[in-house]
């Protein structure tokens, strides 16, 4: 009697943690970057946590659209703001390339460029 409950109440506790699982599902942004070119990145003007040089992971991030801007160490490149599309219990995943005076980011899923916002390009000049 007693392996058979036992059993049941593993397979409950399955359930019931599967089931948490699925309910608080979030998307995550993953950003890789050269191996040359040292960033950060700024939500909402705080500074997102950096555990590496070179790749950035925003962890429980909301579907829609969110401003990101990338900053460049020791300040080589001025920095760019990107809006990105976050869907609803996924994942972007983007590369940093560099293109002419600065960079894009790549998205790896589409394979499309998403350039700098246009309004940061106009107050930089």
């Amino acid at each position: 009697m007693m392996p058979v409950c036992k059993y049941i109440l593993i397979t409950f506790f399955h359930m019931a943690s599967a089931g948490l699982c699925i309910g608080q599902q979030s998307s995550y942004l993953y950003i890789q970057g050269d191996k040359k070119t040292p960033f950060y990145v700024k939500v909402d003007g705080r500074m997102a946590a950096r555990y590496g040089k070179n790749h950035c992971i925003l962890p429980v991030l909301h579907a829609g659209n969110m401003e990101i801007e990338i900053l460049y160490q020791q300040n080589i490149y001025p920095p760019q703001a990107f809006t990105i599309a976050i869907p609803e219990h996924g994942h972007k995943a983007y590369m940093l390339n560099r293109q002419g005076n600065g960079y894009n980011l790549y998205d790896l899923e589409a394979k499309t460029y998403l350039d700098p916002n246009p309004e940061t390009e106009k107050k930089k000049q």
